[in-house]
């Protein structure tokens, strides 16, 4: 049983000398490569994974905790952990509110965002092994 966070042995130490888990934030224009960036770190970090668990080091390893923060994203070659588009729904906003394919974006984000404690409480519990 792997746990999940970011890459062993690159995280800050934090208190008591426990390292936190990396966290790489992508944001970037469409078609700018964030979900193809986004994908190779993935793959990159599933392959160390199975790597170290070949070696009987699995349990060092930690697998990515993905969280999707683009509500208008229609197809990712990837699975996320938490994803924006299981609670909100821009078009939906865009048709309820009248708003444009940005404006629906931001509202869509700024929602999310007033829900944004229960992420990072997931997170960090996911950190933690939990």
């Amino acid at each position: 049983h792997r746990k999940a966070g970011g890459m062993a042995g690159t995280g800050a130490t934090g208190d008591g000398g426990k390292k936190k888990p990396v966290a790489i934030l992508t944001m970037g224009m469409a078609g700018s490569g964030k979900t193809t960036f986004v994908q190779r770190c993935i793959a990159h970090l599933h392959q160390r994974a199975n790597e170290a668990e070949a070696r009987g080091e699995g349990e060092d390893q930690p697998l990515p905790y993905v969280v999707n923060m683009d509500p208008a994203v229609t197809h990712m070659p990837y699975e996320a952990n938490i994803d924006i588009r299981d609670t909100v729904h821009y078009k939906e906003l865009m048709r309820q509110y009248g708003l444009g394919p940005n404006g629906g974006l931001l509202t869509a984000v700024n929602l999310f965002a007033t829900k944004f404690d229960q992420v990072m409480q997931l997170c960090e519990r996911r950190a933690k092994g939990e």
